[in-house]
C-alpha cells in the first residue's frame, strides 16, 4: 500500500505532518511530498539507500555507546545526545542489530538523508522544552525513514 500527501494535504493536516506519518524528528520546512509504503525488506532498502549515496544520520544517548559507533563520525552533540553520520554501500551487521534492538527507544532516531550538506541538526534537549531532533535548511533534499520491523518506509522531498 502506498499514499502520497502533497503539499495542500499536508497543510490540512490538524497535526503536524511529522505525527501524522510517525516521523521520530521534526522538520521545520514543509515537504513538497511525502510517501509512505510498505516494502518488501528493511534491510536491503537501507542498504540500497546508502549505495545511491544516501547518509544514514543517527541520534543516540551518549551512553552506552556500543563499539560499532567507535568508527563512525559525531556530527553534533551536546550533554545528553550525540548525532552520527555513516556512509558506506551497506549496513554493517552490528550497527543494523544496534539501531533494530533500539527502533522503539524514544531517544534514539535514525534516517537516511540524499544530502547532509548545508541541513542543520538541532539535539534534543538543547532547549528546555525541545524532545525531538529538528531539522532546518534542507534546500532541495530528500528524507527517509525506516521502521524496520514493520517494514514501513516514509520518504519526504523538498524543492
Amino acid at each position: 500500500m502506498k499514499i502520497i500527501y502533497y503539499r495542500e494535504d499536508l497543510l490540512a493536516l490538524e497535526d503536524p505532518f511529522e505525527y501524522e506519518v510517525g516521523l521520530p524528528i521534526r522538520i521545520r520546512e514543509l515537504p513538497t511530498s511525502v510517501i509512505e509504503e510498505e516494502i518488501p525488506d528493511s534491510r536491503e532498502q537501507l542498504d540500497r539507500l546508502l549505495k545511491e549515496g544516501y547518509t544514514l544520520v543517527i541520534q543516540k544517548p551518549r551512553i552506552p555507546n556500543p563499539p560499532v559507533f567507535a568508527g563512525l563520525h559525531v556530527i553534533a552533540k551536546n550533554t545528553i545526545m550525540k548525532l552520527y553520520i555513516y556512509q558506506a554501500n551497506h549496513c554493517e551487521d552490528a550497527l543494523w542489530e544496534v539501531l533494530s534492538e533500539n527502533e522503539y527507544d524514544r531517544h534514539w532516531a535514525s534516517f537516511l538523508l540524499k544530502k547532509i550538506e548545508d541541513v542543520r541538526f538541532e539535539l534534543p534537549y538543547t532547549q528546555p522544552s525541545q524532545h525531538s531532533l529538528r531539522l532546518t535548511h534542507l534546500g532541495t533534499n530528500q528524507l527517509v525513514y525506516l521502521q524496520f520491523e514493520t517494514y514501513q518506509s516514509v520518504s519526504c522531498q523538498w524543492g
